[in-house]
């Protein structure tokens, strides 16, 4: 005699419910990847937007205006020559006051004045990001090997989280180049410097241009 099967009640239930747990744990997760997915694909196409820029800035500049970039003037006078040139290509609107404006790291710890990475120097676009600037006083005989100065990007602009490597990004600025803020030779420090929970997020900017958010 054929015996039929039929799940009761309570094991429809059981059923359901992990159906609903698992989704709660599952979609929350995919929804953060995709939106991590797309703030790496917005920061790659900004990068690249920057390095046009200084490639065309280079291209316009003097020998003259060039020799005044690097090192003539003092540390506001060389932020306002380079905020001048940088302008035209970014779009640059109003300066936002350091008081409206609170950057934080990845793990939420707020970036203070007296920290490497705080810049002070800040302006709108009319895309609706801040574009941050920090001249750094590299001495003259290093200017080769270190970056004379940092560039801040928030994609979000004031719009929160306002946290390395979750919306905001940096460019070192060389002599000769530009190079994404945060590589170091051992690659999964890099890694490990993008997670939420024990990262500061500086990394972000190198290891999300280069690895896309993977190590090979």
């Amino acid at each position: 005699m054929k015996k039929n099967f039929a799940f009761t009640l309570n094991e429809i239930g059981v059923i359901a419910a992990i159906i609903v747990i698992t989704a709660c744990i599952v979609i929350p997760k995919l929804m953060e990847d995709n939106k991590r997915l797309e703030i790496i694909s917005q920061w790659k196409n900004m990068y690249k937007n920057i390095e046009y820029v200084f490639t065309a800035m280079s291209v316009q500049s003097s020998n003259s205006d060039y020799y005044d970039f690097v090192y003539s003037g003092e540390k506001d006078e060389k932020e306002a020559f380079i905020f001048d040139m940088l302008s035209p290509y970014l779009r640059m609107e109003k300066p936002v006051s350091a008081k409206d404006y609170k950057a934080a790291y990845l793990d939420g710890t707020t970036v203070k004045p007296d920290d490497a990475f705080y810049v002070e120097n800040l302006h709108t676009t009319t895309s609706g990001n801040i574009v941050g600037l920090k001249w750094l006083n590299t001495p003259e005989r290093l200017t080769k090997k270190f970056p004379i100065a940092m560039l801040l990007v928030d994609l979000n602009g004031v719009n929160k989280p306002n946290r390395w490597g979750a919306d905001i990004f940096g460019v070192n600025i060389f002599k000769n180049k530009i190079e994404p803020i945060g590589k170091t030779e051992d690659e999964y420090l890099m890694k490990a410097d993008c997670s939420p929970k024990a990262g500061k997020g500086i990394s972000c900017s190198f290891y999300y241009y280069i690895y896309g958010g993977k190590l090979n």
